[in-house]
């Protein structure tokens, strides 16, 4: 999945100028939380040759640089994509490059990184134009959920913080195998329906990362009857579907509840009329494959088994 995805939702007709400004920054807040979400496919992952004596790295994705601060290398980050913001200190630390998967060449050129690490670039040229100018890029896949243990032993392994790296992989899977364990024993699960975007309405599929947080967290998500991971729906889909909660996941949105629980049609639904409508949830735990995500299903599980 790429960038284009989020373009072509958009219906082509007449708007007026505020409206269309509108959607161009909805477009644009979609397109970041899917391409995330979607990684770059389960590619092989490069084994990363021995540690320069002093790595500088450049991360493009938010759950990359996660990972490397994570594992102690922070101090190795000479620049980040605009997405990364966690832990809070990047801001001043680290220099912004260009934004998530849009790097600016001159920029990363001028901080003189050893790696440059993506997930997926919105134009798959700017691989060559790095190869040319001598910079060693480096794919990590991370789009599911068994993909980050993986990612954090590489991540770390450029980092220079392989040790590190290995414990906080191990400890990671081990709580994932946990959950999974618990989560398989749970029966009366409710029915749920992710919302990623409101127009168009977009939901996760079986495929999809947000798809195995769901279960994780003791619900049925609704959209795992496709195969897709990401994938548009109808509002009468949804009322035909009577999902028993709603959890709202926009990229940079929050306040969307009272907007889902006015919508014309849905008074109807389970969610709706008894009111288990939930936004701000901490979407960048949930929309990131990286080290903080079982918090993430902490969280969605309060939302999901809230009588537990």
């Amino acid at each position: 999945m790429n960038i284009s995805f989020a373009c072509r939702i958009v219906r082509s007709k007449p708007e007026n100028p505020d409206k269309r400004d509108r959607r161009a920054r909805a477009v644009c807040g979609l397109s970041l939380c899917l391409v995330l979400l979607a990684g770059c496919g389960r590619q092989q992952q490069p084994e990363p040759g021995p540690a320069p004596s002093r790595p500088r790295l450049v991360t493009l994705a938010p759950n990359l640089t996660e990972i490397v601060c994570a594992v102690g290398g922070i101090a190795t980050l000479v620049g980040r994509s605009s997405a990364c913001d966690y832990p809070p200190e990047l801001t001043e630390r680290v220099p912004v490059v260009g934004d998530f998967g849009v790097p600016s060449l001159e920029r990363i050129v001028a901080v003189r990184p050893t790696h440059v690490l993506f997930t997926e670039l919105a134009d798959a040229s700017v691989l060559h134009r790095t190869a040319e100018l001598g910079l060693s890029t480096c794919p990590v896949p991370c789009a599911q959920l068994d993909d980050i243990p993986p990612a954090i032993r590489t991540v770390g392994g450029y980092a220079g913080c392989s040790a590190a790296a290995q414990a906080l992989a191990a400890e990671l899977a081990d709580r994932v195998a946990e959950l999974r364990a618990r989560a398989a024993a749970v029966e009366d699960r409710p029915r749920v329906f992710v919302e990623i975007w409101g127009d168009p309405l977009t939901t996760a599929g079986k495929s999809s990362f947000l798809s195995e947080l769901v279960r994780l967290a003791g619900g049925a998500n609704l959209g795992d009857d496709s195969p897709a991971a990401y994938f548009q729906v109808s509002s009468e889909w949804v009322v035909a579907q009577d999902p028993e909660r709603i959890v709202c996941l926009y990229m940079g949105r929050e306040a969307v509840r009272n907007l889902v629980l006015k919508r014309a049609g849905w008074q109807g639904i389970s969610a709706v009329r008894s009111g288990r409508v939930y936004d701000g949830l901490p979407n960048a735990l949930l929309l990131r494959p990286g080290p903080r995500v079982l918090e993430g299903v902490a969280a969605l599980a309060r939302c999901i088994r809230e009588e537990q």
